[in-house]
């Protein structure tokens, strides 16, 4: 099933490793474990802390009740959306 290396290491497709996983078998003897590289990304969403006033806080848990979606959704989409519209809208004035 696998083949051997010039330096006398067992070599196996990705297919291979991904079925011996799937079934249960040992596979770190595929793995080099001496010189193993470990990745380190940065995290994808940051936190936010808004303070607004208690008539916004309200207007976006009825909008979110509307939607059936989270008041953390509803900003989220809004600011997204806002950006998008800008980025837009500099786009078309830096191309003219």
């Amino acid at each position: 099933m696998s083949k051997v290396n010039e330096s006398g290491k067992s070599v196996i497709t990705g297919e291979q490793l991904d079925e011996m996983f799937d079934n249960g078998e040992d596979v770190l003897d595929y793995f080099d474990m001496d010189h193993a590289v470990v990745e380190h990304h940065p995290p994808l969403e940051k936190r936010v802390t808004f303070t607004m006033p208690a008539w916004m806080v309200s207007e976006l848990d009825k909008e979110a009740s509307e939607l059936a979606i989270s008041r953390n959704a509803v900003v989220n989409t809004w600011i997204a959306e806002r950006l998008r519209r800008d980025r837009r809208r500099v786009d078309s004035t830096s191309e003219a």
